[in-house]
């Protein structure tokens, strides 16, 4: 897929997506329209940003913190709300998204690549606390930082870090391995059901895409 060159008019195509989205908050939660919506604007950053960029992950990923009402067993009313959530946590994204391009047109913007953004968690002991402020780093970044944030012994920081990162670098994989995956997961289970809970939304975010 050829990358967009000109800022100006990536810039228009994700305002256009903008425009969509008071339409899509009332539709059926999570349905065709939505999907549809979800998945163009997705190819729209791969078109600018590059496959499987940063941008692209972060855009999937908007929102889905604690959100589970993808499952059919919640109510309507907590699939609606949660969906608003997620549709308005993309809204602000996508917002910030064109903040970076206006900034790249004056010649002052920064891009990283999936490398670049790999890089910032290469020492995540000196670095947790410019991740969990940072505006441009993806919430399922964030969040393995939130938990990271909060272990005081060394040896079990350096087991989490090392587990919490081969889980994310398998999960933002095109085909995600499910036995690498299961393996994390049941590390994860094992180290604390808030940090497996805190986890799981984005695992489910890419269970259409994991390989058996």
């Amino acid at each position: 897929m050829s990358r967009i060159e000109d800022l100006e008019a990536a810039k228009q195509l994700i305002e256009m997506q903008l425009k969509d989205i008071d339409s899509i908050l009332t539709k059926v939660p999570y349905g065709l329209e939505y999907t549809f919506w979800e998945d163009f604007t997705a190819r729209i950053i791969d078109r600018i940003y590059g496959n499987e960029s940063s941008q692209r992950h972060g855009f999937e990923q908007a929102g889905r913190e604690g959100c589970f009402s993808v499952f059919e067993s919640y109510s309507e009313h907590q699939r609606r709300e949660d969906f608003i959530e997620i549709v308005n946590c993309k809204k602000e994204y996508l917002e910030n998204l064109i903040k970076d391009l206006e900034n790249r047109l004056r010649g002052s913007g920064t891009e990283l690549t999936t490398e670049e953004h790999r890089e910032v968690f290469a020492d995540l002991s000196n670095n947790l606390e410019d991740i969990l402020k940072s505006e441009e780093v993806s919430p399922l970044d964030r969040t393995i930082a939130q938990i990271l944030s909060k272990i005081e012994d060394p040896s079990r920081f350096t087991e989490a870090r090392s587990n919490l990162l081969e889980l994310r670098d398998e999960l933002l994989k095109p085909a995600p391995s499910w036995a690498v995956l299961r393996e994390h997961m049941v590390w994860l289970i094992l180290f604390g059901k808030k940090e497996f809970f805190s986890i799981l939304p984005f695992i489910v975010l890419y269970v259409r895409k994991i390989a058996d």
